[in-house]
């Protein structure tokens, strides 16, 4: 089931909605992967804890936004089971997690709609995650908390995780489906020649791209069949000196305004712009 948030009339469709937050990443090795996220593209990790059913770290920015890699260890818990599961198929990006301004009004709203979810909440946030879609909602207790700079300066120079690439087999019906949860689209376009829609929440971009004409992505992923979450925009203070730590190989494409990645294992490439 795909759920849509109906908006009663007169009331600001993206009211409630802030930004794109985090993405959770499913990965079969953890320990390997912070090596590569450190030494590979020089970001700084920012440990995690084992809790729920798996073990993850991190990857902070200045703004708030962030990358959280997760690896199951006990799928005998609800979470830890939900990443096996998804681990059965591939490693890669899961879900969306968008940042709320109001738990209670997404509450109410999804009661309206008799739209069943799921609530999860400490002392730092809450989360709201309708039945059967890859979207849940966080809401956290001080909006105005900010990550220390040990964890969020990184020899990159990364500050944000700008955009979030998406492979759609069907993006008129995908395109309605963030749009009813605050998402607007801007613009039709192309990225690698592949059609595009570009939708924006706030700060947040998200590229929706017609999976039927993604050969090349699907093929540089050994993955014919790949839909879902596909690839990161992470902006930098200094593309120049992020291409200067980097070790050239065929996986890195070097332009003008942007430097892409393939990580092939992961289903995903970064973006990385100015």
């Amino acid at each position: 089931m795909i759920f849509f948030l109906e908006i009663t009339k007169g009331q600001s469709q993206n009211s409630n909605y802030i930004s794109i937050d985090h993405i959770p990443i499913v990965v079969r090795d953890l320990d390997y992967l912070k090596k590569e996220l450190s030494a590979s593209f020089h970001f700084k990790v920012k440990e995690g804890r084992e809790h729920e059913g798996i073990k993850n770290c991190f990857i902070k920015f200045q703004d708030g936004t962030y990358l959280e890699f997760i690896t199951p260890i006990d799928s005998s818990q609800t979470i830890g089971k939900y990443y096996a599961d998804f681990l059965k198929n591939r490693q890669g990006g899961t879900s969306l997690a968008i940042s709320i301004k109001s738990s209670d009004t997404l509450i109410d709203c999804l009661n309206t709609k008799s739209i069943s979810y799921k609530i999860d909440s400490n002392r730092i946030w809450k989360t709201i995650e309708p039945k059967n879609n890859d979207i849940f909602f966080i809401e956290y207790s001080n909006n105005q908390w900010e990550d220390s700079k040990i964890n969020t300066t990184h020899l990159n120079t990364a500050i944000s995780l700008k955009s979030i690439y998406i492979l759609s087999s069907n993006i008129t019906l995908d395109v309605k489906k963030y749009e009813a949860v605050g998402f607007v689209e801007i613009k039709k376009g192309s990225f690698f020649k592949i059609p595009i829609r570009h939708l924006v929440m706030g700060p947040s971009n998200l590229y929706l791209l017609d999976a039927s004409k993604s050969k090349k992505i699907r093929q540089s992923f050994n993955k014919e069949n790949l839909e879902g979450i596909c690839g990161f925009e992470i902006k930098t203070k200094s593309l120049h000196a992020f291409n200067m730590l980097l070790e050239k190989t065929d996986k890195v494409t070097v332009e003008k305004k942007q430097t892409i990645i393939y990580v092939q294992d992961l289903s995903l490439f970064f973006v990385f712009t100015e």
